[in-house]
């Protein structure tokens, strides 16, 4: 088999809140792809913010290791090597590369150092996500199938499409044109609703978070903008396969970290840093793993993804990569490709670093401040829980959870007695990854956003 084609359909802070994840929201297009292909129940990003997460996931190293401590763009931050970036090495060997929507790897006002062959996007802020972004797709992947039946060869330049939707990104960009403003409490950026006109009456809050009207209507809204974003994919997914290409592609769709929420986004919390992740490739691609609907239950990383990528299209593995392929967990030749995934998270326009190691069951985080969560969150929860306490606690150092007792982390049991060799353990495995990977968090000063001074 000739190499086959990569679509990588991803969208912003949607965590794991989707029907195939059992989330309480509607997600038709997504079920359907999940029983199409695998799913993998306990996949975890690199970092819980935008470009750290996705630079993590598209360099195949952890934030820190290529320079990414914070968001690219208006807060200054670059890949210290950009040739490390997965659409380099697929130029490398033949693909033809192209974006369409947005991405969080570098300044939107300047995409050519990702070296894409093609852009799709036609306004002059390119690398970001409008509604037509999608017919852009639709008609690349037209032409796609078009040229192929011309030259009756499938498979004459496999190309790799990225595309990238904002929802259900909470929305912080004015577009007066389509009579949206930068209300967050909207989780779209692209179509205009108002959340006081959905129905919450019968929602139910996260949780961890109180029950409590403006927080249910809040949640309500989250589904909304996950349900627009089904929409976009299923068009996606609807052409991959009405334009004859399911059989030579490979589909991926995941998001870049977890949801808009205090205890979410911008904290190491699996709501922070759990993501969904899915797969379907074609029945002669890793002898027909990536279908018919299974699920994976050992814990898995973003950083997965890029090794993946070259065991299934046949290249060799750059020696850079930090992750595992995923195909011997998915074809059953091992049982769990990992003991332990490490998240990390430095600056989001404030400096609050974290770092933690979780195994299947327990969770480490260490604090370089010992107050905490600092970040705030956009939307309307957020001041409701500031007000009884939530942000700027005093959390001490380090953080350890029993996630089978405590799924949502509500028990620090750092100072129980019973725990020392369980917190132990998992001091040495950390101690052991922040040694290897050269991380600055062990002697405490932290690379300057640019501009700026360090910080201790």
């Amino acid at each position: 088999m000739n190499r086959p084609n990569i679509v990588l359909l991803h969208c912003h802070d949607a965590g794991r809140a989707v029907q195939p994840y059992g989330w309480p929201v509607a997600t038709p297009n997504l079920q359907r792809f999940a029983e199409q292909g695998v799913l993998f129940r306990k996949c975890f990003a690199a970092a819980p913010t935008c470009g750290p997460s996705r630079t993590a996931m598209l360099t195949g190293q952890y934030p820190h290791q290529v320079g990414m401590y914070g968001l690219p763009g208006a807060q200054g931050w670059t890949i210290d090597d950009i040739d490390k970036h997965l659409v380099h090495q697929l130029n490398r060997v033949g693909y033809q590369t192209v974006l369409a929507g947005c991405q969080h790897e570098v300044d939107h006002h300047d995409l050519s150092p990702l070296g894409y062959s093609r852009i799709l996007d036609t306004r002059p802020q390119c690398g970001e996500f409008y509604q037509e972004t999608i017919d852009h797709v639709e008609r690349y992947l037209a032409e796609r199938s078009q040229s192929a039946a011309a030259s009756g060869d499938t498979h004459d330049t496999p190309f790799f499409l990225s595309i990238g939707l904002d929802e259900p990104h909470r929305n912080n960009l004015a577009r007066p044109e389509l009579g949206i403003g930068t209300e967050s409490a909207r989780f779209s950026k692209t179509r205009y609703y108002d959340p006081e006109r959905l129905d919450a009456r019968y929602t139910a809050p996260l949780a961890t978070l109180p029950d409590l009207p403006e927080i249910r209507r809040d949640v309500e809204s989250l589904y909304e903008g996950v349900r627009i974003m089904d929409e976009y994919m299923g068009r996606v997914l609807y052409a991959i396969g009405h334009y004859g290409l399911d059989d030579s592609t490979i589909v991926i769709v995941t998001t870049d970290h977890g949801i808009e929420f205090p205890g979410g986004k911008k904290t190491l919390s699996d709501y922070g840093t759990g993501v969904m992740l899915m797969m379907r490739a074609p029945a002669l691609v890793a002898d027909g793993g990536f279908a018919g609907g299974r699920v994976i239950e050992p814990i898995v990383s973003h950083l997965d993804l890029y090794p993946t990528l070259m065991d299934l299209i046949g290249c060799e593995r750059p020696e850079w990569l930090e992750g595992e392929s995923l195909v011997p967990l998915v074809t059953g030749r091992v049982a769990a490709l990992h003991d332990e995934v490490f998240t990390e998270q430095t600056y989001h326009g404030t400096l609050e670093p974290l770092r933690a190691v979780r195994t299947e069951r327990y969770k480490l985080i260490r604090r370089h401040l010992p107050t905490g969560p600092l970040m705030r969150h956009d939307g309307p929860s957020t001041p409701i829980v500031d007000a009884h306490g939530w942000y700027d606690r005093e959390t001490g150092h380090e953080e350890l959870f029993d996630l089978y007792r405590d799924p949502q982390e509500a028990c620090n049991r750092i100072t129980d007695p019973s725990m020392v060799p369980i917190a132990d353990d998992l001091r040495e495995r950390m101690d052991r990854w922040m040694a290897r990977t050269d991380d600055c968090f062990v002697g405490g000063e932290f690379p300057a956003v640019p501009g700026r001074p360090a910080q201790q």
